[in-house]
């Protein structure tokens, strides 16, 4: 009997290019940031972690970074077979989950794709975990499978590593578990919005 999988999800990642030179320097940046605006928004993050407001893409320090999310998002495009397009991070804000209740509950982005770096993440401080949109809790299937595997997770977890970018489509529900202890996790997410080429118009 033949087997198809008739839909797929993908989850790019990729170190980021010389993190160990631009570790300290983006450290740095979140933390004055936080600094200077203490009170944060509340979007997904729960358990008195810190989410930043979203135009971290207005810090200059951070400029490499976003450039290194653009340059992987046009690869993304090409891969997911995209017409020609120019690609534009939308929003962007660090996460501080320093608490052992902080976590981010199940959510979803708008614009192309979302994506993640990982600044500084100490061991058991929350793993990334990716929601299967083709799985809900009435397939009695949930209930008799054995092992876990591509076409039966409801959820997959992925262990964050340092100075590593992960992006995916936008569409994709996710969250982060709970950090087991005191040390910060920081993070930096954004958002990424795929235009055609020539669709805008150029002013004079």
């Amino acid at each position: 009997m033949n087997i198809t999988q008739v839909f797929s999800t993908p989850l790019w990642e990729s170190p980021f290019e010389d993190f160990k030179s631009y570790k300290e320097q983006f450290l740095n940046t979140v933390k004055t940031f936080r600094s200077n605006n203490p009170e944060g928004i509340k979007k997904s993050n729960i358990g008195g972690s810190y989410q930043s407001p979203m135009n971290m893409t207005n810090e200059a320090d951070l400029a490499p970074l976003f450039e290194f999310v653009c340059q992987m998002s046009l690869k993304a495009a090409f891969d997911l077979q995209f017409v020609n397009v120019d690609v534009y991070i939308t929003a962007a804000w660090v996460n501080f989950n320093d608490t052992r209740s902080a976590a981010n509950y199940d959510h979803v982005h708008p614009d192309t794709f979302s994506g993640v770096f990982y600044l500084q993440i100490p061991e058991k401080s929350g793993k990334l975990v990716m929601s299967n949109l083709g799985i809900n809790p009435l397939w009695q299937g949930c209930t008799l499978t054995e092992r876990k595997n591509n076409f039966n997770s409801d959820k997959i977890s992925i262990e964050p590593q340092e100075g590593h970018v992960f992006l995916w489509p936008s569409y994709l529900p996710h969250g982060v578990e709970p950090n087991d202890h005191d040390e910060a996790r920081i993070s930096i997410s954004f958002n990424v919005l795929c235009v055609p080429k020539d669709s805008i118009p150029h002013t004079k």
